[in-house]
């Protein structure tokens, strides 16, 4: 049911939907849940991953430069950004306000796999904007309270998801969603 050469947002949320707690940490999300085969077949197929200028510039004063999914996925990743990028010769950088060029960028870079989005309020931006196939989400059990959600409204009509697949791996609930573009084409 996993769309391998799509637009996947891929995120894992706390129960009361936070992609983060508000100091941009996943510490209290993080555990040993077990092996997850959704998050396996997500990694396999990952082909480039977009992710946004706050996880980047929160991650520079990190001592060791971040790698998504722990270091096991070498593929081309691109920091989307509204604002001038820094000059960092590491990191690549996309055009956040050319949102459907970005994708574009990222579709082609990945040869044919997944795109893959980490971070919520890119993954907004682009949900807002019809750019994602699938949202991909590992519901883990920890309530958080507060901090930064997996979708960031703003001012617009929600976006509608359908439904294509749950599982449990361990302690965790999967999802996949389809978004519904049109809703007269449920």
């Amino acid at each position: 049911m996993l769309k391998t050469d799509g637009v996947i947002l891929h995120c894992s949320i706390s129960l009361d939907g936070f992609a983060a707690d508000l100091n941009d940490s996943l510490d209290g999300m993080e555990g040993d849940w077990g092996p997850n085969p959704l998050a396996d077949e997500v990694v396999a197929n990952v082909g480039c991953i977009l992710g946004g200028r706050r996880g980047y510039d929160i991650s520079r004063g990190w001592e060791r430069e971040p790698e998504a999914y722990g270091g096991e996925v070498k593929v081309p990743e691109f920091v989307v950004t509204r604002r001038p990028p820094p000059d960092d010769p590491r990191t690549m950088f996309a055009d956040g306000n050319d949102l459907p060029a970005t994708v574009a960028k990222a579709k082609a870079a990945a040869k044919g796999k997944m795109v893959v989005i980490i971070g919520p309020t890119l993954g907004s931006a682009l949900l807002r904007a019809g750019l994602v196939d699938q949202v991909v989400i590992h519901m883990v059990p920890v309530l958080i309270g507060a901090g930064r959600p997996l979708y960031t409204p703003d001012g617009e009509p929600p976006v509608r998801l359908e439904k294509q697949a749950m599982s449990e791996a361990g302690q965790v609930t999967n999802f996949i969603f389809r978004p519904v573009r049109d809703p007269r084409s449920r």
